[in-house]
């Protein structure tokens, strides 16, 4: 049996690079499941904290591989900024305070599209006491224990630091990221902008809290004395450890406290070596201090509306674009490579898909499923289909001569009575125009998830909305949605006169009488079905009562757990 007249079915085409002989398989299909066309970045809007003076905050937007690294992203935001990647601290900020820090090795993926991430330009590195500058930020300097102080707060003597430690013997400053919150832990509540500054960690606790006041003071209320107190705040130290490190007052160098090395030890690859600092203010200090103090100002520059409106319209395709996709040629990989019978060897050869002949009812699946790896997510891209009219002629494969897509069945004389064949089409071009009727909706994800679906009344023309037990009318203008995920198309010419799609106008009782429903009713009155019903207005008599008794056939439910209905 010729599956390629018999069925609906594809070509796949395998054409040999060298020879350019062509290999061509015809398969039937029940329906076509379509790939949609993947956006290849998203969006992620950054705010950069440059160290020049006054400390300018500014949002860039910026577009992201959907799989990169964050080594890409660090680059990416180097160059919005015209700074070198080798300042660049990336870092989360939110209304508690500082979280997580973003280093190269990690996946993009780690950082979300709502996550507040702030970008800190870290000043040059100088070497105290000289002029030499370092251009670099290593992490793997030369380090030896600084024996002074208690035990508890030695460096250790084997292995290898960072920068921040000793650079051939001179102390080299440690880089802070510090902000301000009210309240203490997780009930902390962030004010006034975050800033950077780096310090000696031998420095004491009266040093390290006279140094973060200096940076506070033009935030301060005028006339307000911070001068005088030994103890103003409380400084947690962000990473390194579950539970909430903070500074002791009593320590001689609190900077050497083993959360700071725990914090900079957890420093990966990419960005100058820093530690995140919280500085925790009782309400009644802060408010004295500083009083009802606004966050930073931050301004947007151009890339976030330009980047927002691309990928806006990333966020949708057409129908047509998951066809030209489904289309596109490919070529095999290496591992694939196919032995091309005429030239006697492996070739990476081309596949190309193309439609040979489609059925009269035609069935669209949208992949909205995707799995890469580990991950897997459903892809809710807005896909733009026609409610009618859908011209399947540019997918179709070009034939010199085209042939009846469908053969009569010699024993179509034999039918049953009532029943008459339907019209199949010509081969011309109004062959391949297709109408909508129904659509399957997906709501949910990959684990769950809720099927819904729109059904278009062939007799009156209305679009309804079915869930579980609810159907409902609805306008054309919201049967496509970004649920949708099975479209069902009929053919335009296969269309009986009685249905409103029909391109007759008009129809009569003969017509209406070919309609399932009067069938099913006239089986049912055969088999000594009781019908009844009141007359319905536009059609005979006869065919009045018929389509009143067929409302009345009831469908049998499941009376167990064991039966099961499809």
């Amino acid at each position: 049996m010729d599956v390629t007249v018999s069925f609906p079915s594809c070509r796949s085409s395998l054409t040999c690079p060298h020879c350019m002989k062509q290999s061509n398989t015809f398969d039937p299909f029940l329906c076509i499941s379509l790939p949609i066309p993947l956006r290849q970045t998203r969006l992620l809007c950054v705010v950069l904290v440059f160290s020049t003076k006054g400390q300018r905050y500014l949002r860039v937007g910026l577009a992201v591989p959907l799989f990169g690294s964050v080594a890409g992203m660090r680059r990416t935001v180097a160059d919005e900024g015209k700074i070198s990647p080798d300042q660049v601290i990336l870092t989360e900020v939110y209304s508690t305070g500082f979280h997580r820090s973003f280093f190269d090795e990690e996946d993009l993926t780690s950082i979300g599209e709502s996550d507040v991430v702030y970008a800190f330009q870290a000043p040059p590195l100088y070497i105290r006491g000289g002029s030499a500058r370092i251009s670099g930020y290593h992490h793997s300097l030369p380090s030896s224990p600084y024996s002074s102080g208690p035990e508890s707060q030695r460096l250790p003597s084997s292995g290898t630091l960072s920068s921040e430690f000793l650079n051939h013997g001179v102390p080299v400053k440690i880089l802070l990221l510090v902000c301000n919150a009210a309240g203490t832990g997780q009930q902390a509540v962030r004010f006034g902008p975050p800033f950077l500054m780096r310090e000696d960690r031998s420095i004491s606790w009266e040093q390290l809290q006279q140094s973060i006041l200096s940076k506070l003071y033009y935030l301060m209320i005028n006339g307000a004395q911070a001068q005088n107190i030994r103890v103003l705040f409380n400084i947690r130290v962000v990473g390194g450890s579950a539970f909430h490190s903070y500074l002791s007052p009593q320590d001689g160098r609190p900077l050497y406290h083993p959360a700071v090395d725990r914090a900079l030890k957890l420093c990966g690859s990419g960005g100058p070596p820093h530690v995140k600092l919280i500085i925790e203010w009782e309400h009644r200090i802060k408010d004295c201090l500083f009083g009802n103090i606004q966050e930073e100002v931050v301004k947007e520059a151009e890339s976030v509306r330009s980047q927002q409106q691309q990928h806006v319209q990333q966020y949708s395709c057409t129908l047509d674009e998951c066809f030209q996709l489904y289309t596109k040629e490919e070529q095999l990989a290496p591992d694939d490579a196919w032995k091309c019978p005429h030239c006697q060897q492996l070739q990476q050869g081309t596949v190309k898909m193309n439609l040979w002949t489609l059925p009269d009812i035609l069935i669209l699946h949208l992949k909205r499923f995707r799995q890469v790896g580990d991950r897997r997510n459903k892809l809710t891209t807005f896909v733009q289909f026609p409610l009618t009219g859908l011209d399947m002629t540019p997918h179709m494969v070009t034939r010199k001569h085209p042939t009846q897509h469908h053969q009569t069945n010699p024993n179509q004389q034999q039918q049953q009575p009532g029943w008459k064949p339907s019209r199949r089409p010509d081969p011309t071009p109004p062959d391949f125009l297709y109408d909508l009727y129904a659509v399957c909706n997906h709501h949910g994800g990959m684990h769950g998830g809720h099927y819904t679906a729109f059904c278009r009344n062939s007799v009156d023309g209305q679009w309804y909305g079915y869930d579980d037990s609810s159907a409902e009318a609805v306008p054309e203008a919201e049967v496509c949605t970004r649920g949708a995920y099975i479209l069902f198309y009929q053919r335009r010419n296969t269309i009986p006169p009685w249905s409103a799609s029909s391109s007759v106008t008009g129809s009569t009782s003969s017509s209406t009488s070919d309609h399932w429903l009067v069938r099913l009713a006239e089986g049912g009155s055969k088999r000594g079905s009781v019908v009844s019903g009141g007359p319905h207005p536009g059609l005979p008599e006869t065919k009045q009562a018929r389509v009143s008794g067929a409302t009345s056939v009831r469908r049998r439910t499941p009376q167990n757990r064991g039966d099961k209905w499809v």
